[in-house]
């Protein structure tokens, strides 16, 4: 660790076991400059850019360096800019957070892949969910879609089946993502781990949803579940039930 790189602790959300990573400024007198909320329980009642020791910074964690994305300033440049906002106010979880401050000290752009992680995966689950509902209504009084698979087979679903494939599938994604992004694994990895997860999960739901009509229905739902999470919002794998 050297003097303006951008430093990262793991921590935990309060009262819950799942963990995220806070981010600094090393100064390189052993202080980091990071923007916190004044109370980390208490995150949405705001914060400030505040400098500390680096122990107080990790809180018992183990302190890691982080180089993504590419620093385009050096490092006096990123300290100083890391500086000149010490006392700064306006600490945001979602807009504003460590991650934004410190990407933006390196690089001029405020950033934060844990937010966009999140936020990607809860849109996914909401275009595919809104891919179902819009089959739904194109059906009219039908009580089943029906969706056709690659394999040629047709399984008769119902947004019950669908829509909790949807965000079950999402919700595994966003898991698998995130716990890639916080071992360190760059964007572009944690990203396919997600897509890999919430595919195979889709997949498995629609699988066992069609498990009624036994090994037929079981492939027609894998591939029904595999074609939902890979078109997302192309409906024209939802057919009306004749």
């Amino acid at each position: 660790m050297a003097r303006g790189d951008r430093l990262r602790v793991e921590r935990r959300f309060a009262g819950s076991t799942v963990t995220y990573m806070h981010h600094g400024i090393d100064v390189g007198d052993g202080t980091v400059v990071h923007a916190r909320p004044h109370d980390f329980a208490r995150p949405l009642e705001g914060g400030s850019v505040v400098r500390t020791s680096r122990a107080e910074f990790a809180g018992g964690s183990e302190v890691l360096v982080t180089h993504e994305p590419a620093a385009l300033f050096s490092a006096d440049e990123i300290v100083a800019r890391a500086l000149s906002h010490v006392g700064r106010e306006g600490y945001c979880p979602v807009a504003d957070n460590c991650e934004h401050f410190a990407t933006w000290c390196a690089t001029g752009e405020r950033s934060s892949r844990q937010v966009e992680i999140v936020i990607g995966r809860i849109g996914g689950a909401a275009k595919r969910v809104a891919a179902a509902v819009s089959a739904r209504v194109a059906a009219g009084a039908a009580e089943r879609v029906v969706l056709r698979t690659a394999v040629g087979a047709s399984l008769k679903l119902g947004l019950r089946s669908i829509v909790p494939a949807a965000i079950v599938a999402e919700g595994a994604a966003l898991a698998a993502e995130w716990t890639a992004h916080q071992a360190g694994r760059s964007a572009a990895e944690s990203r396919l781990a997600g897509e890999t997860a919430g595919l195979a999960t889709s997949a498995a739901t629609l699988a066992l949803a069609g498990a009624a009509g036994g090994h037929v229905g079981v492939m027609a739902g894998a591939a029904a579940g595999a074609a939902l999470w890979a078109v997302g919002t192309q409906v024209p794998f939802f057919q009306r039930t004749r």
